[in-house]
């Protein structure tokens, strides 16, 4: 039972509050003496909110309002006054009240205002507790999330680590696939050596072959000494392969052979290398689609896939949002030396209302992006989130502004470019891979990206700093 206190030296106006606010059932304390409530005040720590007059004799609400914001435990203020004017509306809202009300006002009105004012601050207090959690809790090396997905997740990963097995992780783009094999790797033995990345569409088919295997002095033309290897450089550490899905027949058949002889040779050389490294791999793609048209090899398929793990996309670990968007805030306040306290509720809304189709690396984006352009102290909205809520949005308002003609062909072109945006996200910018996705010609998306001034290096993948 939340318990305000009301402070009016009217006392016909504190009667009619009260009566109004204990039907509701909330407890009220009543005071005609700012003194004296104050006074009260600094001896009761249960008090939810309070609504005082700003004009009073002796102590004003200026007064209180500074007061009330001063104590350990501050709790929101709603300002009433008859002396209805712009400035003092700005100035006790810049002091920092919660909401500012013009007498006379009605029960109805005073009920749904206070209800929201108290449904902000416990939304507040929620994130304070939690980011008070986040200090102190550990993370599963640098992967940040409690929510019960996720501690399926790192259950599995504790149970394989030990092990040699090849680990194949499955999940959407921006999930954190990468950061997985590397809390495999760092939960075994292998920990001491080298965890070697490499992503299989950053580089060219024709250069991989010499990234994964090395290659010999003279090899090919501009192979002008002796180049290791990953899976040698890797030693007894591990190598991980992101979107092993993308790799051509050739890499993939030469994998294979790896994995089953457990030894390679360098490009254009005759001496046989021990593989010493544990092999993981990733991909956001549908291999068994793949292996049914005979476009990833299905004895490689199931090489690989000896444990899968399989990484819940971000809208799927709601419990987790706000812990990572403060994880990335401190990271990122840190980098850039801003001082910001935190998310305030209406930001915190915002975060819990959006899809997240761009998973932890759009979040991670967001944050980043708002820390450099937000100048308070605290961050009142995200920057430029992604929509993944397009055609809704297009037909909320569309019979107000435009005839039938024209809103269909604002809502064919939100179509449009809705599902450009997506692909080119889930292909990294491959216009080949987003032309077959959409049934349309590599041309075509070309236009269409220039249609909608969209670059296609935006979409490419950047490797992640801080932690997920």
């Amino acid at each position: 039972m939340k318990k305000v206190m009301v402070i009016d030296d009217d006392e016909k106006v504190i009667i009619d509050i009260a009566a109004v606010l204990e039907k509701e059932g909330y407890t009220v304390a009543t005071f005609t003496s700012a003194p004296n409530a104050l006074e009260t005040l600094d001896a009761l720590r249960d008090i939810d909110l309070v609504l005082t007059d700003i004009r009073m004799p002796v102590i004003d609400g200026h007064e209180i309002l500074k007061r009330v914001l001063a104590r350990s435990r501050p709790v929101p203020v709603i300002v009433l006054t008859g002396f209805a004017d712009v400035d003092t509306a700005v100035n006790v809202m810049k002091a920092g009240a919660s909401d500012f009300l013009c007498k006379p006002i009605s029960g109805k009105e005073l009920v749904v205002r206070i209800k929201k004012v108290l449904e902000k601050q416990e939304l507040a207090e929620e994130v304070v507790s939690l980011r008070k959690r986040l200090e102190t809790a550990e993370t599963f090396h640098s992967i940040v999330g409690k929510s019960k997905k996720m501690m399926e997740v790192y259950e599995l990963i504790n149970s394989i680590a030990s092990t040699d097995t090849t680990v194949l992780v499955r999940g959407e783009t921006g999930t954190g696939k990468e950061l997985v094999a590397r809390a495999i790797h760092l939960a075994s033995e292998r920990k001491g050596d080298p965890f070697v990345p490499i992503s299989c569409t950053a580089i060219q088919h024709t250069l991989l072959e010499s990234e994964l295997f090395g290659h010999e002095k003279g090899a090919f033309t501009g192979a002008h000494a002796l180049k290791t290897g990953k899976l040698e450089s890797a030693g007894k550490g591990t190598v991980f392969l992101d979107e092993i899905g993308d790799t051509s027949p050739d890499i993939q058949a030469k994998l294979l052979r790896v994995l089953q002889e457990k030894e390679f040779e360098r490009v254009g050389g005759i001496r046989q290398l021990k593989l010493d490294a544990r092999i993981i791999t990733a991909t956001n793609r549908n291999l068994e689609q793949l292996v049914h048209e005979s476009r990833f090899r299905e004895d490689l398929y199931y090489r690989l896939n000896v444990v899968q793990v399989d990484l819940p996309p971000l809208r799927e670990r709601e419990g987790d949002i706000l812990a990572l968007a403060n994880s990335f805030l401190d990271f990122f306040k840190k980098r850039y030396d801003k001082t910001i306290e935190g998310f305030s509720p209406s930001a915190v809304e915002q975060l819990l209302g959006h899809s997240w189709p761009g998973n932890v690396r759009e979040l991670r984006n967001a944050i980043e992006r708002t820390v450099l352009t937000n100048p308070r102290r605290w961050i009142d909205r995200v920057s430029r989130l992604e929509s993944a809520g397009g055609l809704p949005e297009a037909f909320k308002d569309l019979p107000g502004r435009l005839n039938y003609l024209k809103a269909k062909d604002t809502v064919s072109q939100e179509l449009e470019k809705t599902y450009l945006i997506q692909y080119m996200r889930q292909e990294k910018g491959q216009i080949n891979r987003v032309a077959e996705l959409m049934g349309v010609s590599t041309r075509t998306v070309s236009r269409q990206l220039e249609k909608y001034g969209l670059d296609k290096m935006v979409f490419k993948e950047k490797k992640a700093t801080p932690p997920l």
